[in-house]
């Protein structure tokens, strides 16, 4: 494009934004002050939550992630069809008891 022609940005042309956040996400000026807060905690490893599961289920999921390279499984294999019944219920076995508590007040 020739200087002074380009186009403006559109938020409506894109899956989310600002303006418009996907459900669960978080805005990268989220993602940035939570990463400052956990390097001046001297933390090495951030894992940046999301508002869709707690940290708990995160970690179960980063559990399985990395237990597809220890046990030689095909890559993301929670969506993997011949693995959708182990993935389920590994998350069943070891949901942890807060995850329980919020299902069965959320069942009453």
């Amino acid at each position: 494009k020739e200087a002074g022609n380009e186009e403006k940005f559109d938020p409506s042309s894109v899956y989310f934004s600002e303006d418009k956040p996907a459900k669960g996400a978080w805005m990268p000026s989220q993602v940035v002050d939570y990463m400052v807060e956990k390097l001046n905690d001297n933390k090495f490893y951030i894992i940046c939550p999301d508002n869709d599961v707690t940290r708990e289920i995160d970690n179960l999921k980063m559990t399985w992630t990395m237990q597809d390279l220890i046990e030689d499984r095909p890559p993301l294999s929670r969506w993997n069809p011949d693995y959708k019944d182990k993935y389920e219920k590994f998350m069943a076995d070891n949901k942890p008891k807060t995850e329980e508590a919020t299902a069965d007040k959320d069942k009453k």
